[in-house]
């Protein structure tokens, strides 16, 4: 940290930021990527407005997220006064090993390429289907009328067999929780979710088994023989539904977002569709859908020069992570023809997201179909994107224009 604030504000753009970080600031959504590249550059661990560690560094993230024993996931992952807390910890993310390798894995067979694969067609038809609702009208609300209901439907319908009807609910009640909005605001939603997911399982109980992700949730068994509890199954359920409904369509905004700013990489895209998995891996590292997340430190140790000790709470920020000029070339740049792409927006190490491949699989065929039907698009004049942000962030909305060609 620098001695001197007078000094550090004319160096640093966001100094207020290095020692009063502070997720619930209204600045914090629209100017996340600013601060972000500002804590890469100036200051490696910043201090949040209760004292906690954010860091920012691409070496510093990737050591906390493997060094996992040290950093834990098991006493929670949100901090202290930033988001709401329950009664259960949200399940297996904060969780440490065994349990959370016991639980994971009984998730893996849903998430393999395999497993998603099959889901495809079904998907590319939900895309077709929304795309058709707006296609004559010559313009979209990308986000209201595309990213969430994508999300939405393709996650309750490929993955959790939840009632699609329930889905804009249950995703707005849990982008509140997870963002926008007071304390009292977001607890109140999150007692929502869980109120809902919990009825959800206490239906599913008594109907006959699916074989999907619901099922395996409400079957599984600590191999030890402790019990499982009806809360902890409604927690898992909560973790794996607030990672489906709230985070793909967000990189399908922004990923639209910058198409429609630089009509020139839109182009490349319709012409040459080769392009689309490294365009992905792009809009994936630029626009992060969980950049805040946590871990609480179980010994003394040393990060980035400050030395930190047992029971400190770490944030590490994806976002700064992909930001990182010592390992990504150009990291301000969107490039289309990136070979080399560290990012770590699904996290590495044991807490690794589980779902990657089925978010690589929406956003490609999101992209594919949107712009073989939509090839030119243009954002409405004088919009200025908004963002929510908090653990998760997104763009609240995408006004665009194109010419109807008619619906299908």
């Amino acid at each position: 940290m620098v001695a001197d604030p007078s000094i550090e504000s004319r160096v640093c753009p966001h100094a207020e930021w290095h020692d009063r970080f502070d997720m619930t600031a209204p600045a914090f959504g629209d100017d996340f990527d600013e601060i972000a590249v500002d804590l890469v550059e100036h200051c490696p661990v910043a201090r949040t407005v209760d004292g906690e560690y954010v860091v920012s560094r691409y070496a510093d993230v990737k050591r906390v997220l493997l060094e996992s024993d040290l950093f834990s996931s098991g006493t929670g992952i949100r901090g202290k006064n930033y988001f709401p807390k329950s009664e259960e910890m949200l399940r297996p993310n904060e969780m440490d090993q065994p349990e959370h390798a016991w639980l994971r894995h009984s998730w893996d067979r849903f998430f393999t390429k395999e497993a998603i694969a099959v889901h495809e067609s079904e998907i590319r038809r939900i895309i077709d289907g929304l795309i058709d609702t707006f296609l004559a009208d010559g313009e979209v609300d990308l986000v209201a009328q595309f990213a969430d209901p994508l999300s939405c439907r393709s996650f309750c319908q490929a993955v959790a067999n939840m009632p699609v009807e329930d889905m804009p609910f249950l995703q707005r009640a849990f982008q509140a929780a997870l963002t926008a909005g007071s304390m009292q605001e977001r607890t109140e939603n999150w007692i929502a979710t869980h109120q809902y997911v919990s009825r959800f399982l206490e239906q599913r109980r008594s109907e006959p088994r699916r074989d999907d992700i619901v099922d395996a949730i409400l079957h599984f068994e600590y191999p030890d023989g402790r019990p499982f509890s009806m809360g902890e199954r409604a927690s898992a359920l909560m973790q794996v539904t607030a990672a489906g409904l709230v985070t793909t369509g967000a990189v399908v905004t922004g990923a639209v977002y910058h198409l429609a700013s630089h009509p020139e990489d839109r182009d490349r895209l319709v012409s040459d569709r080769s392009l689309i998995p490294r365009a992905i891996e792009e809009f994936l590292r630029i626009f992060v859908p969980a950049p805040m997340v946590g871990r609480r430190l179980t010994g003394d140790t040393e990060l980035a020069g400050v030395r930190m000790t047992k029971g400190d709470f770490v944030w590490y920020n994806l976002g700064g992570a992909n930001r990182d000029p010592a390992v990504i070339d150009r990291p301000e740049v969107v490039d289309l023809y990136r070979e080399s792409n560290r990012h770590l927006t699904f996290a590495t190490g044991r807490h690794r997201c589980l779902g990657p491949e089925f978010a690589r699989m929406n956003i490609r065929v999101a992209l594919e179909q949107f712009l073989d039907r939509v090839p030119d698009f243009q954002i409405q004049p004088g919009f200025q994107p908004h963002f929510e942000a908090g653990m998760t962030r997104r763009m609240t909305s995408l006004p665009l224009t194109f010419d109807a060609p008619g619906s299908r």
